[in-house]
């Protein structure tokens, strides 16, 4: 098991000054970023004098396994130092320090970065906590070869579906230049509006363009609605774990997050209406449809009790549903907003899962007044979505290639799902508990009592395998415990190679677990013959 401690110099190539490594200390249990804890100690180090000008620094590749963390950390960290002017990186040397540029022999001279950024960056685990920046450095790794990830959330590259979008610019582009190439409405294109009412009432929603606001996103939906009903202060309640984006998005406006367990069938509602009755928040934000991370289907029943206590508490729902049309075999219950009958539920969703995320093209559905409300919100933040790509999927679907497209993206995925669970079965201790989803993109699964998501995380980063631990999902502290995998964007291939690698790890962690328990319980009493 790897400790927080200094690394080695192990490199007989780096200038003759100290090595950077042995300025560099983990503290896993801060609340400060290992990027930041990183880039903070060697601009001391160099601001100091004792990693001079010319020192060669290690490769991202080579520090990210000397300290056990992933390659994007370090590289976030050398990010800062070079956006300061302390590092510059020249092909074939390397990257080295630049002190010099700084005239820092002069105490009299001004500070390397402008007065009013400096400490901006220290405020962003106490208002969005200790993984703020989860989702960027998730974001990342897809730039990366030679990582196997079940972190990121996307489509495999090659179910993205390019052949559609080229088919389509061909036939089409040429004539419709203004409405793909121009200015949209802020509401969002009003040929895409429709379409995707027409969708929702076949799905049993009730809407028609006037109830759809199109967003940049379905993350900015969640902005959106909190900005609109929250004040800071004000609680919202979510499910625990539940997207780390929402999290993220409610603290950063200021709200007391409020989290209520699942279970098999979803939001813990016993525990929901004592929390309503005691608290009355302002929001309750549920993914009641193979829910992230879990993959947890919400029960018919629970879904009507839901809205019947809602309506008694008069607190409005924001259903996110990015997975409910990838499913696998049954299909799931209809959306909450389906037996929504007194305008309770602000519905959100998203094109990102079922065409493609770099489209940044989703919607909101609720009621007419709220959606003219938060056009209004809207358009002081982003003018416009992104006009071509909403013309693209009004295109899909006036074309009626969605649901094609989906039944190709859900057999893709059953199968990468199914080709997960066997190797899981085949390579993984079996005390890790896994349950099966029945649509999405995600696997959560309990690690056994005594073995810790992270160390997990660092172990797997040092074998070319990148996962998501379950901290970032719970506002309560919770997910020590858990992980989640991500089946949609690696290759078949690389699943069962990545699993295969994970099972190494486990097993040595569970030894070495196993050995540290031996040694630590006291000697068994012989008696004297």
């Amino acid at each position: 098991m790897r400790h927080s401690r200094p690394f080695e110099h192990r490199s007989r190539s780096w200038s003759a000054a100290p090595a950077a490594s042995v300025f560099v200390r983990l503290d896993r249990s801060s609340s400060v970023p290992l990027y930041r804890q990183i880039y903070q100690q060697l601009r001391e180090a160099i601001l100091s004098g004792a990693l001079p000008e010319g020192a060669r620094l290690p490769t991202e590749r080579a520090l990210a396994r000397e300290l056990g963390v992933n390659r994007t950390t370090v590289m976030n960290a050398y990010n800062e130092l070079a956006s300061e002017g302390l590092i510059e990186g020249h092909v074939g040397r390397g990257t080295l320090v630049r002190r010099s540029l700084l005239a820092l022999e002069d105490e009299e001279c001004e500070p390397a970065m402008p007065s009013w950024l400096l400490g901006l960056a220290a405020g962003e685990s106490e208002v969005l906590g200790p993984d703020a920046r989860v989702l960027s450095e998730l974001m990342a790794l897809a730039e990366y070869g030679g990582m196997i990830s079940f972190a990121s959330a996307m489509p495999e590259p090659a179910l993205l579906p390019a052949e559609l979008f080229r088919e389509i610019c061909q036939d089409s582009l040429l004539s419709a230049r203004q409405e793909a190439l121009g200015y949209c409405p802020v509401e969002g294109l009003q040929s895409l509006r429709q379409q995707v009412a027409l969708r929702m009432r076949r799905r049993g929603v009730p809407v028609d363009a006037g109830h759809i606001l199109i967003l940049s996103g379905s993350t900015q939906g969640i902005g959106l609605v909190g900005r609109f009903l929250l004040r800071p202060g004000d609680e919202v309640v979510v499910e625990v774990p539940t997207y780390i984006g929402a999290i993220q998005a409610f603290r950063a406006l200021g709200a007391r997050v409020i989290g209520i367990p699942l279970d098999s069938e979803g939001l813990r509602l016993d525990l929901l209406e004592s929390v309503l009755g005691r608290h009355r928040p302002r929001l309750i934000y549920t993914l009641p449809t193979f829910q992230n991370p879990t993959g947890v289907v919400m029960s018919p029943e629970r879904r009507r009790r839901l809205l019947l206590l809602c309506r008694r508490y008069q607190v409005p729902v924001l259903e996110d549903d990015a997975y409910g049309e990838l499913y696998f075999d049954t299909p799931p219950p209809p959306p909450l907003k389906a037996l929504d009958s007194n305008e309770q539920v602000i519905y959100l969703s998203t094109f990102s899962k079922m065409l493609a995320p770099g489209l940044r093209v989703a919607w909101l559905a609720g009621p007419v007044p709220m959606i003219e409300r938060l056009s209004l919100h809207k358009q002081v933040f982003d003018l416009n979505t992104n006009a071509f790509g909403q013309w693209l999927v009004a295109e899909v679907l006036r074309r009626g290639w969605l649901d094609g497209h989906l039944r190709r993206l859900s057999a893709a995925y059953r199968r990468k799902r199914d080709l997960m669970l066997q190797a899981i079965e085949h390579y993984w201790p079996r005390e890790i508990r896994v349950t099966p989803p029945g649509g999405g993109f995600h696997l959560w699964c309990r690690l056994p009592a005594g073995l810790r998501a992270r160390t997990l995380l660092r172990e797997a980063a040092a074998e070319g395998v990148a996962l998501l631990n379950g901290e970032p999902f719970h506002v309560d502290g919770g997910g020590q415990q858990y992980v989640r995998l991500s089946y949609a964007y690696p290759q078949e291939a690389q699943i069962e190679e990545g699993i295969r690698r994970l099972g190494i790890v486990l097993k040595r962690l569970l030894l070495q677990r196993s050995q540290e328990q031996m040694r630590s319980s006291p000697p068994e009493h012989i008696p004297m013959v």
